[in-house]
């Protein structure tokens, strides 16, 4: 049998600037479990599922409930969901853009910006670039970075971002974030 904890992958999402209410609100403990991440982001986690008849990436969400019943600690699902992303989703590639230090990450799903928990892969990212790390991540099948001081980089990230948000699929951010000490915070224009 598979440990559950070898199926857990981060699924990012983006808080919603409105209030919505249910008729019919789920139970705290069968709603999915949500940590704040940064910049208007959180981090949701799911059971990786084998594609659906339509080939598409199915997740079951992970919730209180859930994480109860297969006896995980929640303290260590963020690691772990970092970790199996990469297991999981093994077809890492790297293509820079032929005109600027600028580069889109893709690892063969819909989950890379969950590349933003990946700190091993972060570091090397970042050896590689002009300055502080910077990446976009404008939906969740999207993950581009480049150099705090690479004007040219910031331009082609924000350009991506703004494609991206004009086809409106798993949007999560607009803005760009940077990489500090301390985490990640909104990239000020």
């Amino acid at each position: 049998m598979t440990d559950p904890y070898d199926l857990i992958v981060p699924i990012p999402g983006a808080r919603v600037p409105v209030d919505v209410r249910l008729d019919y609100p789920p139970l705290p403990e069968d709603t999915p479990v949500r940590e704040p991440f940064a910049a208007g982001l959180y981090l949701s986690y799911g059971i990786d599922l084998p594609p659906g008849d339509d080939g598409r990436p199915r997740f079951d969400p992970l919730t209180p409930r859930r994480i109860a019943d297969l006896g995980l600690r929640p303290e260590a699902l963020r690691e772990r969901a970092a970790g199996n992303l990469r297991a999981r989703r093994p077809d890492l590639a790297l293509n820079w853009f032929p005109d600027v230090r600028a580069v889109t990450v893709t690892v063969g799903g819909d989950l890379e910006a969950g590349l933003l928990l990946d700190e091993a892969f972060l570091d090397k990212l970042a050896g590689d670039v002009d300055g502080d790390l910077v990446v976009g991540v404008p939906a969740r099948d999207v993950f581009t970075a480049t150099g705090s001081r690479d004007a040219q980089g910031l331009a082609k990230l924000r350009w991506v971002a703004d494609r991206v948000w004009a086809r409106g699929d798993h949007l999560l951010s607009r803005g760009l974030l940077l990489r500090g000490r301390d985490g990640w915070t909104a990239l000020r224009a």
